[in-house]
């Protein structure tokens, strides 16, 4: 149980930092970031990945929670 709420606190941690890093992008200068999305996609690679993450972050929550109610 230890582990999993380990991990549930670190992909929650990385989400943060994700979407943190997200409302920062505009704050980058303009050329930047069209030279970064033409080569890396970078707002489509965000965007997607944030989505991910926090669908993992919250499975993990779930399944955290359903463990430790039912004791499991």
């Amino acid at each position: 149980m230890d582990q999993l709420l380990f991990l549930c606190i670190i992909i929650t941690a990385l989400d943060i930092f994700l979407i943190i890093y997200a409302f920062t992008i505009p704050l980058y200068p303009k050329n930047w970031r069209k030279q970064v999305n033409k080569k890396y996609k970078n707002e489509t690679a965000t965007g997607i990945t944030i989505t991910f993450v926090t669908m993992a972050a919250c499975f993990l929550w779930i399944i955290y929670f359903y463990f430790l109610i039912f004791h499991l």
